[in-house]
């Protein structure tokens, strides 16, 4: 049985409060022109997340980026090719000396962090495949929704802050002249740093996000960084777009509708 509907309509968090409160098993994959992204669930918890394919790579390649293991490691387990996620975790076992439990709480923060980009996508489809399954060679983490939802409410809050002063990506961010208060020293970390080198060129930041490999979320941290040290500042957008809902009106809905929603879909 599928179940489908639009973003608009249902949230991500919603669905996600839905799967818990029914302690659902399936698939959930969300929809947007050019993406798509999967959640998958056994008995009311997440235990994968199968990210759109411009984010997706291997688990050798997503460890040695995050500086889990070095460059010999990672090109001594590529050369060997492994053909499956759970080949590859064996051979991270063995030559990386990383454990099992490693590696899995390494595969669950990677999907916490994919399912929190997704909670900002404003619109798209959604479709839930009750009881289908991941590919079985994939490593499972399974993780309960609680603390999900919980945290996944103070990132909308975050991100409602980051658009109200970024509307858009399609706009240069501007070095100031002069910073707005007066100071004699100026400390910014290595992120701040390393977007001020990228913006020369006059560049959007869409292409800046692209060159530091930010999702739409962390580059607008950065930016936001700049804008409130007064360092900089972005230009108005050629185009306002819709606010994000009211993070209340989201938390409301959700203590409110599972039960609607899941009669609506005729869960039991």
């Amino acid at each position: 049985m599928a179940l489908s509907g639009d973003l608009k309509d249902f949230g991500l968090l919603q669905l996600l409060t839905l799967v818990q409160v029914t302690r659902k098993s399936g698939a959930l994959t969300l929809q947007r022109p050019g993406e798509s992204a999967t959640i998958y669930f056994e008995n009311g918890q997440m235990t994968r997340v199968t990210p759109p394919e411009s984010r997706s790579d291997g688990l050798a390649a997503l460890l040695y980026r995050a500086g889990r293991i070095d460059q010999e490691q990672y090109d001594l387990i590529s050369s060997q090719a492994p053909p499956s996620e759970q080949a590859v975790a064996l051979l991270l076992e063995d030559q990386a000396k990383l454990s099992r439990e490693q590696i899995v709480e390494f595969v669950r923060e990677k999907g916490l962090s994919d399912l929190y980009s997704l909670l900002t996508w404003p619109e798209g489809n959604f479709r839930f495949d009750v009881d289908a399954s991941p590919a079985e060679e994939n490593i499972l983490a399974p993780t309960d929704l609680g603390p999900v939802l919980e945290k996944g409410r103070g990132y909308l809050e975050e991100w409602q802050l980051l658009t109200s002063y970024i509307p858009s990506l399609e706009r240069p961010l501007r070095l100031l002249s002069e910073p707005r208060q007066p100071m004699k020293e100026i400390c910014i970390g290595l992120d701040e740093w390393r977007m001020i080198a990228s913006l020369a060129g006059n560049v959007h930041l869409k292409e800046v996000a692209t060159r530091l490999g930010l999702d739409e979320f962390g580059v607008r941290q950065v930016a936001y960084r700049l804008i409130k040290s007064g360092l900089a500042d972005v230009a108005e957008p050629e185009f306002t777009p819709p606010p994000p809902k009211d993070v209340r009106e989201i938390k409301e809905a959700e203590e409110a509708r599972p039960g609607a929603l899941a009669r609506l879909f005729g869960f039991k």
